[in-house]
């Protein structure tokens, strides 16, 4: 069989490619909207879900009663914690509630 040379472009892409195999795993393709990747949380159960989510909400409670200053480093602490609370309606995992209704409305309808 002949080899197909390739173009240096095509090198450095294959490189690229084969080199980045097993390297991005932080983000993952979301299914429902395809133009956003999901962002992968290695977390073990539901449980530490739910404790994530607490020790974000109480870091931005600490947040907002803090005396802070703006500076160029951190910025403005409001617009942080806006975003952070913003990441935390994300966490919350809704379908899963919805689902434990369901499975509870069941049980109760065999009882």
């Amino acid at each position: 069989m002949k080899e197909e040379k390739l173009t240096a472009k095509e090198q450095l892409l294959k490189t690229i490619l084969t080199s980045s195999k097993d390297k991005f795993t932080l983000f993952e393709p979301n299914s429902r909207y395809s133009t956003k990747d999901m962002l992968l949380l290695p977390l073990g159960k539901y449980q530490a879900a739910m404790d994530l989510i607490l020790y974000l909400l109480k870091t931005c409670i600490m947040a907002l009663r803090a005396d802070y200053v703006a500076d160029k480093y951190i910025g403005e602490p409001g617009i942080n914690i806006s975003e952070v609370l913003k990441l935390i309606t994300q966490l919350i995992p809704y379908e899963e509630m919805e689902f434990l209704d369901e499975v509870q409305s069941i049980l109760q309808q065999e009882h």
